[in-house]
């Protein structure tokens, strides 16, 4: 069989993989640090609310409408309004997840070929997503000092002719880096400057460490084409409700042809299942108790991690605003996958080498800010004594 060049990936495992494999068919316990899943992670769900809400008879009726049903649009609406951020309910799509939000707008703007800029470092996502949507990826820059930033002039010397849209990740995946205003506005510059669309993915935007912190929305910019996505697989810690949206603002006309556009391509699709459509209000009410105990999680699990700074000389810590993910820094003694399988076989952690993400430089070790508490302490714990004493 002859099969597309889309799907033409490399499917063998890593020496990580095999390594994990081995360890838990012996039976050995491993300090998962790499669990991301909320439905895993321990955290007390509503259960009988958030069942009745899929038990509604609405949800034996057939409507289907491409940009979603109007009252979980109206949802989507309040739970903005509850960050002060004003939208309508005919600037929202609903899709299946966050992943087809991204594969909608690649195919609405991209001819085969055509480029995205996208940052580094990042989640793998992309990789697939752009080879299945004929899209090519280039990237741009997030640098260090003391705190993350973009690179704003990596932005520019990345595009070219075939240059389509931007990707911006608010707050970033995995440095929690939050989008700061100039950068904004420089962005916004360059959009305009070569006719290039925005697409912002907001899905860890519930996630600050503090209550200070400076949040800005996309959903509100008026001037460039801009797509904002979400979501309740993050925002409500419900992934297997399997419901993402994404906000489309901009000027009049260019918003106005965008949404014909998507009119038809997302009808073709209807992908988004009754049921969780008119269960959002309620998911969405539930959500807010779950959001609170992530946030407390994540927090106190960053702050731990954190501490490690201040005793011990050998292990660093990235600066942070908030999302889910934590970075280790250890000596460039040998690469971060060497780290990765040395952690693993000789103390039984597991957590991911930054080259995961696409880091450009070695020792960076990633783990998830999700992990129950007292595994993520246990595990922090036993990756500084292995790095501080070599064995």
């Amino acid at each position: 069989m002859n099969f597309s060049n889309r799907t033409s990936w490399h499917c063998h495992p890593n020496t990580l993989s095999l390594l994990l494999e081995q360890k838990t068919k012996r039976g050995e316990k491993i300090l998962d640090l790499i669990v991301s899943n909320p439905t895993g992670c321990g955290f007390l769900f509503p259960e009988e609310d958030l069942l009745a809400a899929l038990s509604d008879s609405r949800s034996l009726k057939y409507e289907p409408n491409p940009r979603g049903m109007l009252s979980a649009r109206e949802a989507i609406v309040r739970y903005y309004s509850e960050k002060h951020i004003s939208i309508e309910t005919s600037k929202i799509f609903l899709t299946a997840s966050t992943s087809e939000s991204y594969s909608l707008i690649f195919k609405l703007l991209c001819n085969a070929g055509e480029h995205v800029l996208v940052p580094r470092p990042s989640y793998p996502l992309f990789d697939y997503l752009s080879q299945v949507n004929d899209v090519h990826l280039r990237h741009y820059d997030l640098h260090y000092n003391d705190e993350w930033m973009l690179d704003i002039q990596s932005i520019r010397d990345a595009i070219n002719p075939q240059t389509k849209a931007i990707v911006i990740i608010n707050p970033h995946n995995p440095t929690g880096m939050f989008l700061k205003r100039h950068e904004f506005e420089a962005i916004k510059h360059i959009a305009r400057e070569h006719s290039l669309a925005l697409i912002v993915d907001e899905v860890f935007i519930d996630y600050a460490f503090e209550s200070t912190q400076e949040i800005i929305s996309t959903t509100e910019e008026s001037d460039v084409l801009t797509f904002t996505l979400n979501g309740i697989s993050k925002s409500c810690g419900l992934p297997q409700m399997k419901l993402g949206w994404f906000v489309v603002t901009g000027s009049g006309l260019q918003v106005t042809e965008t949404e014909e556009r998507l009119e038809i391509l997302c009808d073709t699709f209807l992908s988004v299942n009754t049921p969780v459509q008119v269960a959002l209000p309620r998911l969405l009410q539930s959500g807010e108790n779950i959001r609170q105990q992530i946030c407390k999680r994540i927090t106190t699990n960053y702050t731990f991690l954190q501490s490690l700074s201040h005793h011990h000389s050998l292990i660093t810590t990235y600066q942070s605003d908030g999302g889910w993910y934590g970075i280790l820094r250890a000596p460039q003694t040998q690469t971060d996958e060497e780290w990765a399988i040395e952690l693993l076989e000789k103390r039984n952690v597991h957590l991911y080498p930054g080259y995961f993400f696409d880091f450009q430089t070695e020792g960076n070790l990633v783990v998830s800010l999700l992990v129950e508490e007292d595994t993520f302490k246990l595990g922090i714990k036993e990756i500084s004594c292995h790095i501080q004493t070599g064995s």
